[in-house]
C-alpha cells in the first residue's frame, strides 16, 4: 500500500450540480402569444360554464323547500316568515363558491400558459356559470306548481326557491380567482 496522494487530474474531474437546484432553462417561461392566451381563457370559460347546469341540479336537490298553497289561479306562501329563503340562499353561495374553489385549482394545475387569459376566463366564466346555475336551479319543481294552477287543483306543494340575493353570483368567480391566485403564490408560478 502506498501511502503517498496526488491530485486528480483537473481535466478529468466532473463538477456536479447540487442535488436540489433547478437548471436555468426550467424556470423560464416561455411567453405566450395573445392567441393562446385567448384560447387558454375560452377553453377556462366554456369548461366552467359546462359545469354549472349540474351545480344548478346540486342547489336545487340541496335547499330547503317552501310549502306553498294553490287556490285557484294563485299561490301563495304557506309561511311568509320562513328562514327557507336566507337559507336557500347560503346554499347557493356555498355551492357556487365551491364549484369556483375546484374549477380555480384545476385551472391552475391543468392551464398550459397560467397567465391572463386563464384569470378573465376564470371570471367571465364564473359569472355566467352561476348565472345558469340559478336559471337551473329555479326550474326545477315549477312544472308541477305552474301543472297546478293550470289544473285548478288545490293544496299544498313543495317550490324551490328563488335566488333572492343576487350578489351571490360573484361567489363563483371570486371562488376560482381566491384559489388559481392562492396556488400560484404557493408555488411561484
Amino acid at each position: 500500500m502506498s501511502t503517498s496522494w496526488s491530485a486528480p487530474d483537473p481535466r478529468r474531474t466532473v463538477v456536479a450540480a447540487p442535488a436540489f437546484e433547478v437548471p436555468p432553462e426550467a424556470t423560464e417561461r416561455q411567453e405566450a402569444t395573445v392567441a393562446e392566451e385567448v384560447r387558454t381563457g375560452l377553453v377556462a370559460a366554456v369548461v366552467t360554464v359546462l359545469v354549472a347546469a349540474p351545480v344548478g341540479l346540486l342547489w336545487a336537490a340541496l335547499a330547503p323547500r317552501v310549502d306553498v298553497v294553490v287556490s285557484g289561479d294563485r299561490v301563495d306562501l304557506a309561511d311568509s316568515d320562513s328562514a327557507a329563503f336566507i337559507a336557500g340562499d347560503g346554499f347557493f353561495l356555498l355551492a357556487v363558491v365551491l364549484a369556483g374553489v375546484v374549477g380555480g385549482l384545476l385551472a391552475w394545475r391543468l392551464a398550459r400558459h397560467p397567465g391572463p387569459g386563464v384569470v378573465l376566463g376564470l371570471t367571465l366564466g364564473g359569472l355566467a356559470a352561476a348565472y345558469v346555475a340559478m336559471q337551473v336551479g329555479e326550474q326545477v319543481g315549477s312544472d308541477a306548481v305552474q301543472a297546478a294552477v293550470d289544473g285548478g287543483r288545490q293544496g299544498a306543494l313543495e317550490l324551490n326557491l328563488r335566488l333572492r340575493a343576487r350578489e351571490a353570483l360573484v361567489g363563483w368567480p371570486v371562488g376560482a380567482l381566491v384559489a388559481y391566485v392562492g396556488a400560484s403564490l404557493l408555488r411561484g408560478r
